[in-house]
């Protein structure tokens, strides 16, 4: 569910490397295994809550762009453990990258605290709200849908599995954080803001936008000769409620988006040079700048932590996949260097379905009877 898009080709390349002698577990990772019974309970957990599997198919249509499929063609219940092949796939893909990630975690010597699971539940209830609210933005819906939440969507599901899915993000977040050289403790959380703390200060601004890198050299060059920012900003800014305000956007937070770097070389009153940006180009002044208090921003410095260190994080934990030794029960299906295809078995028919033994024989014509009474004498 987290970032595992990339990270599955990796795992698909991995599995080929593992030879044909291949565990009786669904799969193992070295010496680690994942039971077919941890497998099986994972899928129940996920069937069981209607919130949990919507937000898995928003999640996978954002990404692919089509819906999940996560029950087997013809399917009308997830009860009788008919999931289709390729959600299977999918799935213990994750339980494959959660065992690489806590092996990783446990090489470098880490281990997982009180106060990294309640940073991790708080992380991972903001990633589910994330996908909830870009799902309902992108589809013009006029509330998210999913239960609404990410801490509604945790609710849902059993307390194991939701404990489950908590530690290997607190494993997942742990690496973020070591590769951004900081941590997840108070102290480090604490640390990392001071010494960026200017990444975190509330910034007022005033922005003209425009169309084209000529129009923005204009307005730059007609701020140098003394024109007004919130006069040019009338004339020349595409954002017509913003521009009859004299450019003002208001206050927030920029570090981060493509205004970050250069706004926060501002002084209060100071004008930035033409920035490109979603197609446009910014010219943006600085009208004021407050320090907050980190408990006020706190889980905005925790984010911020993750994300400088998630590039390099991904790095290692790819690598780690890539010379791991797994292997796959072929129960399950057969492995490429392209894919990992999972074939659940199709269940077997109720206890009350009898088979006709009359409509399995064949129909003897004259002639193959015959042919048969020859053979026999």
């Amino acid at each position: 569910m987290k970032r595992l898009v990339v990270l599955l080709v990796a795992i698909a390349a991995a599995v080929a490397l593992a030879g044909a002698f291949l565990p009786s577990d669904a799969a193992t990772v070295g010496q680690t295994s994942i039971s077919r019974q941890a497998l099986d309970s994972d899928l129940s957990a996920i069937a069981s809550s209607s919130d949990y599997t919507c937000f898995l198919n928003e999640e996978h249509d954002l990404t692919t762009g089509k819906s999940l499929p996560f029950l087997g063609a013809g399917t009308a219940s997830a009860k009788g453990g008919v999931y289709d092949a390729t959600f299977v796939d999918d799935w213990l893909g994750s339980m494959i990258t959660d065992q690489v990630t806590a092996r990783l975690v446990a090489r470098q010597g880490m281990r997982v605290t009180s106060s990294d699971l309640a940073v991790a539940k708080t992380t991972l209830a903001g990633r589910i709200t994330d996908v909830l609210e870009v799902y309902a933005r992108d589809n013009e819906l006029s509330t998210e849908g999913c239960g609404g939440s990410g801490q509604a969507v945790l609710s849902s599901l059993p307390k194991s599995f939701a404990a489950e899915q908590t530690l290997a993000e607190a494993d997942e977040d742990l690496l973020d954080a070591r590769a951004a050289r900081s941590g997840l403790s108070a102290g480090a959380i604490s640390s990392y803001f001071t010494s960026h703390r200017v990444a975190f200060d509330k910034d007022c601004l005033d922005v003209i936008v425009d169309q084209s890198a000529a129009t923005a050299d204009k307005v730059e060059a007609a701020l140098a000769k003394g024109v007004s920012f919130a006069q040019e900003a009338k004339v020349a800014s595409l954002t017509q409620e913003s521009a009859a305000d004299g450019g003002s956007v208001g206050c927030g937070y920029v570090e981060g988006t493509f205004l970050g770097t250069a706004v926060g070389k501002l002084a209060v009153g100071q004008v930035t040079s033409p920035i490109s940006g979603d197609g446009y180009y910014w010219v943006a002044k600085l009208t004021s700048r407050t320090e907050v208090s980190l408990s006020a921003v706190r889980s905005t410095v925790v984010t911020a932590i993750l994300h400088a260190g998630e590039d390099a994080a991904d790095a290692e934990l790819t690598a780690a996949l890539k010379s791991s030794k797994i292997g796959v029960d072929p129960r399950y299906g057969t492995s490429s260097p392209h894919s990992l295809t999972l074939v659940v078995p199709a269940p077997s028919p109720p206890s009350g379905a009898e088979i006709s033994t009359s409509a399995n024989l064949p129909t003897l014509t004259a002639a193959s009877s015959s042919t048969l009474t020859a053979a026999s004498s």
